[in-house]
């Protein structure tokens, strides 16, 4: 009977954090690794991996804690999905696993006390992405980047084989001062591990608006590790 009550309340808590992450991923702030005082510290609050990678964190409670007592919980384990790798005293080690584009937060708690909990979020790219903070190469005419997403690539027409996702950015006018380059544009380049191009693409706009938001959409190639855009910080 006590064994079966334990295993409900592991099931409740277990649970309970589950759809405490669910509900708080998107409000997360970027730094978010410890809440202060609960005895939990992670070695990083935000972790980025790419397609065909994986990364390492650590969780250290307090001295004389048994680091092999925490669990882990992903908000979204179809983005990435984490590994207990090995436990040494008061500290555990965690790897962070690809599976998908896209964010979520994990939370490392300790079961039987849900208030001793540390978030990590955790960013899975297709590619490692170079953006500058200031799209273009005009310092008076310039965007900004406001999203960017790989979804798969079904154009028909062509060999599949070429490409392994389709790149579809949004990007806004931040600065128009110069009407000299109304029709403003840059390119983006896709590199393979080598660093060779692969693909050479153009970010643009016919005419320029201050605030108007822009979309592009780029084939991504099967052997692309990197895009970069022209640009400036």
């Amino acid at each position: 009977m006590k064994t079966k009550l334990k295993k409900m309340i592991c099931s409740i808590l277990t649970c309970a954090i589950t759809l405490s992450v669910i509900s708080a991923a998107p409000a997360l702030p970027v730094s978010a690794k410890e809440s202060p005082g609960n005895g939990l510290t992670l070695s990083t609050d935000s972790i980025t991996i790419t397609a065909g990678t994986s990364a390492t964190f650590t969780a250290v409670l307090g001295d004389g804690f048994d680091a092999s007592q925490l669990a882990c919980v992903v908000a979204d384990p179809n983005v990435a999905t984490i590994t207990p790798i090995t436990y040494a005293a008061n500290a555990a080690a965690y790897q962070v696993s690809y599976e998908n584009g896209g964010s979520t937060v994990a939370a490392i708690y300790h079961p039987d006390n849900p208030a001793v909990v540390a978030y990590v979020t955790i960013n899975a790219s297709l590619l490692v992405m170079e953006i500058p903070s200031r799209l273009g190469t005009n310092h008076d005419n310039y965007c900004t980047l406001v999203s960017y997403e790989f979804v798969p690539y079904d154009f028909k027409y062509a060999d599949f084989s070429d490409y392994k996702s389709t790149l579809k950015l949004q990007y806004q006018c931040t600065s128009y001062k110069d009407d000299a380059y109304a029709k403003w544009g840059c390119y983006g380049y896709f590199y393979d591990a080598a660093g060779n191009v692969l693909s050479k693409v153009h970010l643009y706009c016919s005419t320029l608006s201050k605030g108007r938001v822009y979309n592009s959409e780029f084939n991504v190639p099967v052997n692309a590790v990197r895009f970069a855009v022209e640009g400036f910080n």
